[in-house]
């Protein structure tokens, strides 16, 4: 018995491929690349750490269960994360005037400092990005990018 013939024609698999090929290389530099800026920063947050603390900002006052979601994160990973963002002064956490049962967490001062150097280390390293493409590639790169997490987002 011969085996079923591919749906899809030898042009695509090998496009699907190199697709394939091409996601796995991309996500491999930006993981080497959050490696190094990890080992050669005096950064103090993580980019998981900032997700979380811009929802703060921008909120001012959030449960953790919300702060969560708001960063893709699992819950027991944001309260892990707060409890040593508590400890460094970064964040403050209270019982919630609402329901006592929940926790709340809010900026310090001190987190507002550090959420804004490191957004704006990561925009500068976004500028960087974006400056070395050809200035005829960015529309398109931003198109894609664009595509492809909307794309994720429904997997």
């Amino acid at each position: 018995m011969t085996p079923a013939a591919s749906p899809f024609a030898a042009s695509e698999t090998a496009e699907r491929a190199e697709f394939i090929a091409a996601w796995r290389r991309f996500f491999g530099a930006v993981r080497r690349a959050r490696g190094r800026n990890v080992a050669q920063s005096g950064d103090e947050l993580s980019l998981s750490q900032l997700y979380v603390l811009l929802a703060l900002r921008d909120e001012g006052e959030l449960r953790v269960g919300a702060l969560a979601e708001a960063a893709g994160l699992a819950a027991p990973t944001v309260t892990r994360m707060l409890d040593g963002l508590e400890k460094d002064g970064v964040v403050a956490r209270q019982h919630s005037t609402e329901d006592r049962r929940c926790v709340t967490a809010t900026l310090t001062p001190r987190g507002v400092e550090l959420v804004d150097a490191k957004r704006k280390s990561v925009d500068k390293k976004l500028g960087t990005v974006y400056d070395a493409l050809d200035p005829s590639d960015r529309a398109q790169a931003e198109r894609l990018l664009s595509n492809l997490a909307e794309a994720v987002e429904e997997l």
